[in-house]
């Protein structure tokens, strides 16, 4: 009966110590972590403004067993991730993105099986650097135990258990950003948006040109008045403006295919008996989702628009594939002037 009586003693004993040191443990847990990036404000504030690169800043979808559902639209204010897993270290909740204020700060709502209420993850942009072209991005994750003993004590291990996961988040973010190309695609004239591409033949001559304005569109002229001949000679009709498709672009050169799609008997695809000639090849150009935008000026401020294109198609989710091409809406010697037009594309997976 004496060991029942001491057992007891020793379990009030230790329960009052428990509940003693828990009363002066914090009630909240703060626990922040900065990175620093190179890339434009605008373009790191659209990687965390929803869950569209979500796998890219967070490793919680980097659990095998995750089971998640996003709504629509996955971006800004009201956007939501459900999830679950048979990982208990996962377990299930949701994320929901609560406020957001473009270039300075992005707020989550988090619901999740872990100890504790109340619980946010903010992060914090702010311009730094030489001439604050780079930026800092500061996550600052916030929990309410109140008067929950349990969690305070659990509190004790927050840095080490969400810290570590945002430190790891961190790196992977900064290993995306770094694949995201180094220009800003906001405040555009014109937009840039997905669209679809449909599938047409096409006659194609390849061009290897220094870069010289002059003799690219020499080229250009050259390669098409080949294309032409070839129409008129199968009674073909060009179907559409023609294309011009980056091959490679460096300092010294550029090599480039000139493409004109076209059409037979008003088919703009399938198999046709075309006899063409050694510099021109009749291809079938496969349709697909592209990302694109409209260009005016001049044409030597292309491939900014096309890594622009690019760099838009990967905050937003998308892979891009392929070559990027443009739609020349001006004949080629007036590729050079202010108020040349073109409609530049790069097709995504």
């Amino acid at each position: 009966m004496n060991r029942i009586y001491e057992f007891l003693i020793s379990l009030a004993v230790v329960v009052v110590l428990f509940a003693t040191v828990g009363l002066f443990l914090p009630s909240k847990r703060t626990v922040e972590h900065k990175i620093e990036s190179n890339r434009p404000i605008s373009t790191v504030y659209d990687v965390l403004n929803g869950f569209n690169r979500f796998d890219e800043w967070n490793i919680l979808r980097s659990d095998s067993m995750l089971k998640s559902q996003v709504s629509d639209p996955a971006t800004g204010v009201g956007a939501t991730m459900s999830y679950s897993s048979l990982n208990r270290s996962t377990g299930s909740g949701t994320w929901k993105l609560i406020e957001s204020i473009p270039q300075e700060k992005i707020k989550y709502a988090i619901d999740d099986s872990s100890q504790g209420s109340d619980k946010f993850l903010t992060i914090h942009l702010d311009r730094t650097g030489p001439l604050n072209k780079n930026v800092e991005i500061r996550q600052v994750y916030e929990v309410d135990y109140g008067w929950n003993l349990f969690g305070r004590f659990a509190g004790m291990y927050v840095e080490r258990n969400v810290g570590d996961k945002i430190k790891a988040g961190g790196k992977r973010l900064t290993t995306f950003l770094a694949t995201v190309p180094k220009l800003s695609y906001a405040d555009r004239v014109n937009p840039i948006t997905f669209t679809e591409v449909p599938a047409t033949n096409a006659l194609v001559a390849t061009v290897i040109s220094k870069r010289d304005n002059n003799e690219i569109a020499i080229g250009i002229v050259n390669k098409m008045a080949w294309i032409n001949k070839i129409i008129a000679a199968n009674g073909l009709q060009a179907n559409g403006p023609m294309r011009i498709v980056t091959n490679e672009f460096t300092s010294d050169s550029y090599s480039f295919d000139v493409v004109q799609p076209v059409s037979k008997n008003g088919e703009s695809s399938g198999e046709w008996a075309v006899k063409t000639e050694a510099e021109v090849t009749l291809e079938q150009i496969p349709g697909g989702r592209a990302a694109t935008t409209d260009y005016t000026g001049y044409a030597t401020g292309l491939e900014s628009e096309r890594q622009s294109i690019r760099a838009w198609a990967m905050v937003n989710g998308a892979s891009t594939r392929d070559r990027a091409y443009e739609e020349y809406l001006v004949a080629p010697q007036l590729m050079m002037t202010e108020d040349a037009k073109f409609k530049v594309y790069w097709p995504i997976k």
